[in-house]
């Protein structure tokens, strides 16, 4: 019986003290739009979840052989394009050509700056024409990911000029 009072003194102080205690906790209450802006400071957003890609690179696994595959038919899509056109120079030229590329939200890529050699740009001054274009014929790509969001990214792309 004693043990029992004993028990039920020692619950009733324990009770009391977590009520005092807990008056003093002060909460502070946040925001929604201060919360995403704290939340947005941390997000690196060099970073990506998962790179742009086409849907043919979508069965592999591995984030790196997916952009490597991106990477593969984005260059393979400039040269065959680039095969098509009838260039005449007077001297060769063999020389690599340097694009920022952008892919937004929803997958639609565009070329935000060229960097062209002077000598191609030269004896091949319809080329950014013939980059742009070639944009056209590229397949469905699927925008990078960051926390589950379809995001925007650049990223610089060589395309390798060789006319005989």
């Amino acid at each position: 019986m004693k043990f029992n009072i004993i028990k039920q003194i020692f619950t009733y102080c324990l009770i009391a003290a977590l009520a005092v205690a807990c008056k003093d906790i002060e909460t502070k209450k946040i925001s929604s739009e201060d919360f995403l802006q704290e939340d947005l400071k941390e997000i690196d957003m060099r970073n990506v979840d998962d790179f742009p890609t086409f849907v043919s690179c979508d069965s592999l696994l591995r984030k790196e052989q997916k952009w490597d595959c991106f990477q593969r038919k984005l260059a393979l899509n400039f040269q065959e394009s680039l095969k098509r056109k009838v260039i005449v120079v007077e001297e060769e030229i063999q020389d690599t050509v340097w694009l920022q590329l952008a892919v937004d939200a929803e997958g639609t890529p565009s070329i935000e700056k060229f960097d062209i050699p002077e000598k191609v740009s030269e004896n091949l001054p319809q080329l950014k024409t013939w980059l742009t274009e070639s944009l056209d014929s590229l397949p469905k790509i699927h925008s990078a990911i960051k926390r589950s969001i379809p995001v925007k990214t650049s990223f610089k792309v060589p395309v390798v000029v060789r006319v005989e």
